[in-house]
């Protein structure tokens, strides 16, 4: 197997097993358990856990023109997450915990030995990812400001005590994956390289859903 070398000393696969999953996006060092309960996805998540540390957790695209009789069409982009632990709650039903570790663009896309997608990646666009970042370059209380009103507009209850003792960089990286964005709003979120980027378009986002009283959305009608 090809590997990717990192300066730090970290080995990443070249070659992935591809975890489908529309509407989730998984950010480095997050943790995101997957429910998996269709066969062809039992399947993928056995092998993998049996075969390998590591998954490529990755969008499909489902839109007007989505045909589920075709194989799903994926985004581009994903993120290489390690597994932490396979969870079979009942028959035909399991949990895979996944934590993030860095994105990936697809190079090519071909099918393994055992029917499971998988894909040849490059981690080179996002190496910001395998550095420790906590203090990060944006408006922090713009940012809080935004999340206040629409968390006492949709009448919630944060824990405002793990918020505020989150690193900006784990805030944001929270946020982009629980917010409530569309897939594709997610999916931009996750191939803006820069985290900088990526707090600025969150915030907007917010103030959006704040100012016109309507759920996140990057896309006006």
């Amino acid at each position: 197997m090809d590997f990717f070398y990192h300066e730090s000393g970290l080995r990443l696969p070249k070659s992935v097993f591809l975890l489908p999953v529309f509407g989730a996006i998984l950010m480095p060092r997050a943790r995101l358990p997957i429910p998996i309960f269709e066969d062809d996805y039992l399947h993928l998540a056995s092998d993998i856990a049996h075969e390998a540390a590591y998954v490529g957790m990755i969008q499909p695209i489902i839109d007007e023109n989505f045909n589920s009789k075709n194989p799903l069409t994926l985004f581009t982009s994903g993120t290489l997450g390690r597994i932490t632990d396979v969870i079979e709650i009942e028959d035909k039903r399991m949990i895979v915990n996944v934590t993030g570790v860095c994105r990936f663009d697809i190079e090519e896309e071909y099918e393994s030995e055992n029917g499971c997608r998988k894909a040849t990646v490059g981690y080179e666009r996002y190496l910001q990812d395998l550095q420790e970042l906590d203090d990060v370059d944006f408006d922090r209380v713009r940012l809080l400001e935004a999340l206040d009103s629409y968390f006492c507009k949709h009448d919630l209850t944060p824990n405002w005590d793990e918020i505020n003792d989150a690193t900006d960089a784990r805030l944001i990286a929270a946020l982009t994956m629980v917010c409530p964005f569309n897939s594709r709003e997610k999916q931009a979120l996750l191939e803006v390289p820069s985290i900088e980027l990526q707090s600025e378009m969150i915030t907007r986002l917010i103030e959006f859903a704040n100012f016109e009283g309507v759920t996140p959305s990057l896309t006006r009608h």
